[in-house]
């Protein structure tokens, strides 16, 4: 599948999913948030976290979903720009901070390879309740296994059991609308740090970064620093004032030069034909078409990683 091919796809899946374009869903918003602001005097627009989290924690369920609607529309084009191509041969376990009532959780399910599973991590317990009501699907409409846990993403990452996620155990660790405008520097590297421990070598982050809490700059600054490289970023559209960034953590690193040690990893090699195969078996249909070329090579087409064309 082309660069533009895989674009027109996301758009197309966007529309499908949501049925409305981004002018009647920034009326929305503005609507929803002046409501709160005047009646509720909510104003959750804050880069300290804790003050962010005290006016979500005011908010109900109808009320988040009035000021989410444009970063429900921009996760339907911001995280599939970032995966295509990326995802490895197999199902992965992923983790969703500040998911919110589960809209980006949403489409994680829907992009990521079949046997998938997600774990949504959020601070208001009501959000949470509501999130796992919802129903989360893979492009072929198969049932995809996601829980939720209620907790600060700022803590140690745990499962819905409570115990400490596993050291290397993830694939992914996705976060849209929230660092990059309700956290500072101090924050993203605490959660830097944990989400290094959580990753395995390869792994990816996708995180959300924009001026009003932790910029582009910034992020990437930190992330690299951790042993992060960054391998793609994504907008919306070319008026979306936050970008995410795309994350990988380096597989071939010296142990001297690492946070917490580790080996050294030689470089993956190519894939044979069965693998390039079974890479396009386990993969949702929005990407199952990619050239073996760009399997192999991990990267795909600069159109759509950095897409900021609207509808």
């Amino acid at each position: 599948m082309t660069g533009s091919a895989a674009s027109s796809r996301i758009r197309r899946v966007s529309r499908e999913k949501l049925g409305s374009g981004i002018v009647r869903l920034f009326f929305k918003q503005a609507l929803a948030e002046l409501r709160l602001n005047v009646s509720r005097r909510v104003d959750f627009r804050h880069s300290r976290n804790g003050e962010a989290v005290r006016a979500y924690c005011a908010m109900s369920a109808e009320e988040f979903e009035g000021i989410n609607a444009r970063q429900k529309w921009a996760n339907w084009r911001t995280i599939p720009r970032n995966l295509h191509g990326r995802l490895p041969l197999r199902p992965c376990r992923a983790v969703d901070l500040c998911c919110g009532l589960g809209h980006s959780t949403q489409v994680l399910a829907y992009y990521l390879p079949a046997g998938s599973t997600v774990l949504g991590l959020e601070y208001n317990p009501e959000f949470v309740r509501v999130a796992r009501r919802r129903e989360y699907l893979a492009s072929d409409r198969a049932p995809v296994a996601v829980s939720f846990r209620a907790q600060s993403v700022l803590d140690t990452f745990r499962d819905v059991s409570g115990r400490p996620l596993a050291e290397g155990s993830l694939d992914l660790v996705n976060c849209c609308g929230a660092l990059g405008l309700h956290f500072v520097r101090s924050d993203v590297e605490r959660l830097a740090a944990e989400i290094f421990r959580v990753l395995r070598w390869g792994g990816l982050a996708t995180l959300d970064s924009g001026r009003k809490g932790v910029d582009r700059g910034a992020m990437t600054e930190v992330f690299e620093r951790r042993g992060f490289r960054v391998v793609s970023a994504a907008k919306s559209c070319f008026l979306d004032r936050f970008t995410q960034v795309c994350f990988r953590k380096e597989d071939v690193m010296s142990p001297k030069n690492h946070p917490h040690g580790g080996p050294i990893r030689s470089e993956d090699s190519p894939l044979d034909e069965g693998s390039a195969e079974s890479f396009r078996a386990v993969q949702p249909a929005a990407f199952r078409d990619q050239p073996r070329a760009s399997i192999e090579a991990g990267v795909t087409d600069p159109d759509v990683d950095d897409t900021i064309g609207g509808e």
